[in-house]
């Protein structure tokens, strides 16, 4: 990494276990003191307790999301933390009304999101140099410690990044057209009401993967380290009961909003470990809970739950190799 910062302390928010993981293993180079929150209720009584550098905020969790709990915090009575700059996490892209047709998604986002108050955003998933990048620009100046790059390294890249360039797959975006154009606030992405509607899903890539997980691209947003992976994709499968209930039930009773945020999770988690085409169906499940299609959702729910199923069937075979 390009620095340090042992005496910076940053508030991770998330209410998915699997992307406080990754946080954590990805600001572990910097040695920055990071606490973390599943919830904006939880986030919001921390900053009443302790003094943060950095607020890293996910978007969409279950009431207060992150952008109600963001903006909750500055009223707060008793915040110990009320200028400190907050930066919103996302799996979206967010077109605001009125925002300038010609930006690109990212600018789009990252425009939505300073006009609420941001500092700025990260694009989940999250790929280390922009972690990297992020830090450098937001943290207090007098707690980063630059470090000297070797004698040695002449135009080789240095950073989180540097493992999965010498991989060979820095010439690929990993993360290039992961938002969708949905979200809160959002441009409708595609939609309709009836069960053969198609919601367009963000490409994920230059070609779509021939299985149902993607090992090389998982390890991308890994930094390219098979010891921080496994315990990723593990995390990941041993997730998939709890939520395969969760998406099948909120499709049998109808919750649209459950099913909304919990395939919005499966989309971002899915996508970090390589599970691609699961995270695009995940996508247009999203899509469609956000539109009101139950329709849409109860004819294709199984179909998603298949595909999850064949891409935790994968991970358990790469993990007994």
């Amino acid at each position: 990494m390009k620095f340090t910062a042992p005496q910076a302390h940053i508030l991770a928010v998330d209410d998915q276990e699997i992307n406080l993981m990754v946080l954590e293993r990805l600001l572990a180079p910097s040695q920055v003191t990071l606490t973390t929150a599943t919830g904006g209720q939880e986030m919001l009584d921390l900053l009443c307790k302790e003094k943060f550098d950095l607020v890293l905020l996910d978007h969409v969790m279950p009431p207060p999301d992150g952008l109600e709990a963001f903006h909750l915090s500055k009223n707060l009575q008793g915040n110990l933390n009320p200028d400190i700059p907050f930066v919103a996490l996302t799996g979206n892209d967010i077109r605001a009304e009125g925002c300038d047709p010609s930006l690109s998604p990212r600018e789009a986002t990252r425009a939505f999101y300073k006009g609420e108050g941001f500092a700025d955003y990260l694009p989940k998933p999250i790929l280390p140099e922009d972690a990297e990048k992020l830090l450098q620009v937001l943290l207090p100046p007098e707690k980063i410690i630059c470090q000297e790059a070797p004698a040695d390294s002449g135009s080789r890249k240095t950073g989180l990044f540097a493992r999965i360039q010498q991989m060979g797959l820095a010439g690929e975006d990993p993360a290039a057209g992961q938002g969708s154009q949905a979200g809160q606030n959002s441009a409708a992405a595609g939609g309709g009401s009836s069960a053969g509607s198609s919601y367009a899903a963000s490409a994920p890539g230059d070609s779509a993967p021939s299985g149902p997980l993607d090992i090389a691209r998982g390890l991308t947003f890994s930094g390219g380290d098979e010891e921080m992976y496994r315990p990723l994709l593990k995390n990941w499968s041993d997730a998939y009961m709890e939520n395969g209930y969760t998406i099948q039930k909120s499709a049998k009773d109808g919750d649209l909003n459950a099913h909304r945020i919990a395939t919005h999770s499966l989309k971002s988690s899915s996508r970090m470990v390589g599970a691609v085409r699961l995270g695009d169906l995940a996508e247009k499940a999203e899509h469609a809970a956000r539109d009101g299609d139950l329709e849409y959702i109860q004819a294709n729910v199984s179909a998603l739950l298949e595909e999850y199923g064949k891409a935790v069937e994968a991970a358990s075979q790469y993990l007994a190799g």
